[in-house]
């Protein structure tokens, strides 16, 4: 399920900027005055050729209107916006290889069309640029703290994946419970998504809601995975693979029927969602405005779906 930016008076100055935000994410790996296709630096030119397919940018998204909102400049919630945005594709050009997943947001995957070894130092490549790119942020005091947090969302985010791939691996009945499957999707998914919000907190010299933030966050990739399993469901169990075995409905219907299963999925989605928009909006100044603004439409999915399980 594609997540979209809602139009509210912030939302619509941050739009404009995501024009800047693409732009400084190419300039990050594609220095002045070199071609992006030179084909002696593959690397680069994978990764150009990754962040043209474009997307969401749902990540870019948050982190220009939490920054507009805190007050911040329009070159430091740019920046943000971008070291974020570069993180979360060097996982995708990564998690595209470790799945095998031979097309990305419309077109080819990396190591489909540059083949493995070019798609990895593609995704360090995006990975690096995202901690030069924050380092224009121009808060001196905040600088070092926005650098570690950085690194530690990152080290979950790992942590996330490698759970992904070899959840149930090692249990004899190869099924994920609900607590590790919560875990996995707080990991994988809500490390970067709360970081935008996170650093523009610390950018903003308000560390005190970074908790809260990381609950909101992490709540809401809660919810966004279990709808995005609802959708998959019919292809993910019939893959026989991780991605069938950590289907939400999966890990139910050990114990329920498949319609009972997803009932349950969705009831689990939607009591994360109502914790993340409740956080969200405690957030200072509308900072987690956008964030809400996404819950509210997936808790209207969420909503659908429990009440059609309850009238069978």
């Amino acid at each position: 399920m594609d997540l979209v930016a809602v139009h509210t008076r912030p939302a619509s100055q941050s739009e404009l900027l995501l024009e800047l935000v693409e732009e400084k994410m190419l300039l990050s790996i594609v220095p002045p005055g070199q071609d992006a296709v030179d084909k002696s630096v593959d690397s680069r030119a994978a990764a150009a050729y990754h962040l043209s397919a474009g997307g969401q940018r749902v990540r870019a998204r948050l982190a220009l209107q939490a920054g507009l909102a805190a007050g911040l400049t329009e070159s430091d919630a740019i920046s943000i916006a971008s070291a974020v945005e570069l993180l979360h594709n060097a996982s995708l050009v990564h998690d595209d290889i470790q799945d095998k997943d031979e097309f990305r947001r419309g077109q080819k995957a990396v190591w489909f069309v540059f083949g493995v070894n070019t798609a990895i130092c593609a995704g360090d490549l995006l990975l690096s640029a995202a901690y030069a790119t924050l380092c224009d942020v121009n808060k001196p005091h905040a600088l070092g703290p926005m650098l570690k947090l950085m690194h530690e969302r990152i080290a979950l985010a790992v942590d996330g994946q490698h759970g992904d791939l070899t959840a149930g691996l090692s249990t004899l009945d190869n099924r994920l419970s609900v607590s590790a499957y919560q875990t996995i999707a707080m990991n994988k998914s809500g490390a970067l998504l709360s970081l935008p919000i996170e650093l523009v907190l610390l950018a903003a010299n308000k560390p005190q809601y970074l908790a809260n933030a990381w609950q909101a966050a992490g709540a809401f990739a809660i919810g966004y995975q279990i709808v995005d399993d609802l959708c998959d469901v019919d292809s993910d169990l019939c893959a026989g693979s991780h991605k069938s075995r950590n289907n939400i409905v999966s890990v139910f219907n050990g114990s329920s029927s498949l319609a009972d299963a997803t009932v349950q999925a969705a009831q689990l989605g939607l009591k994360n969602i109502e914790l993340s928009i409740a956080l969200a909006q405690d957030l200072p100044d509308g900072i987690g405005h956008l964030l809400a603004e996404q819950g509210y439409r997936l808790r209207t999915s969420l909503s659908a779906t429990v009440n059609a399980g309850d009238h069978h």
